[in-house]
């Protein structure tokens, strides 16, 4: 599973909870997503990845939204899977993961900032770039 190799952390499975009539392929406990919580040593390595690694070799690429934030100091982004697959691990093993079966991936780093701002500027800190207009 690419999430566990690029986190380096178990992933759980989310699974649907209701039957849902309208779409077909939607039934009872179907596996719909995967997510995997990361916490101190874990997260700063993934971080790490991201920003030095990952996000250089992404063209064009302009940084995090500026008003990627929720109000509360929780800022997110995503990565295609055609970023994805520049991960170390990935490519190490591109064999392994076929380009269908790599996915985006939805980033949410929760702070401990009260506000967006001071939340920019700690992931500043870090190395992440932002870009555009920023909300506060």
């Amino acid at each position: 599973m690419v999430l566990q190799a690029i986190t380096n952390v178990r992933a759980t499975v989310s699974r649907a909870k209701h039957h849902i009539p309208n779409f077909a392929m939607v039934k009872d406990k179907t596996p719909m997503a995967v997510s995997a919580e990361l916490r101190g040593e874990d997260m700063y390595y993934f971080l790490s990845k991201v920003v030095d690694v990952v996000m250089p070799r992404i063209k064009e690429y302009k940084g995090v939204s500026g008003g990627s934030g929720d109000g509360s100091g929780n800022l997110a982004f995503g990565l295609q899977a055609s970023a994805v697959g520049t991960f170390p691990e990935v490519e190490v093993n591109y064999d392994a993961y076929p380009p269908k079966m790599i996915p985006s991936v939805d980033v949410i780093v929760c702070t401990t900032a009260s506000n967006d701002r001071d939340a920019r500027v700690l992931l500043s800190s870090m190395g992440i770039p932002f870009h555009g207009k920023h909300a506060n």
